[in-house]
């Protein structure tokens, strides 16, 4: 069985660099905040009234997990200052990140599953 073992995706954000991390601590978080399953993910990434509040909180979680995975002394980045980084020019490409960083944290199957019988 594949491990689960989500990399950083990393983005530019406000001149800066940043790997959003989709560990089960964001997984975990993302889903309490919004009360649904991951799987709506996108789902919230083209909501038109919530789109840029929703992208805000998302990547906040993402980059503050991955500045924790990778230890070191940066502080984590506010949902505000995010928000202010966020712009027309760039809203589909970081939504693009999300969902890139969710598929690449994301174990493939093997491709023989001891628990999947076959009639």
């Amino acid at each position: 069985m594949s491990d689960l073992q989500p990399k950083l995706y990393k983005i530019m954000l406000g001149g800066q660099e940043f790997g959003l991390l989709f560990s089960i601590n964001a997984i975990d978080d993302i889903q309490d905040h919004y009360d649904i399953p991951i799987s709506h993910l996108i789902e919230l990434l083209n909501d038109e009234r919530d789109t840029f509040k929703n992208l805000r909180y998302i990547l906040t979680v993402l980059i503050n997990e991955g500045i924790d995975d990778e230890e070191n002394d940066r502080p984590h980045v506010e949902e505000r200052w995010v928000g202010r980084k966020i712009t027309a020019g760039n809203i589909h490409e970081l939504g693009d990140s999300i969902l890139r960083a969710f598929n690449e944290g994301t174990p493939e199957p093997d491709e023989e599953c001891p628990n999947v019988t076959s009639e």
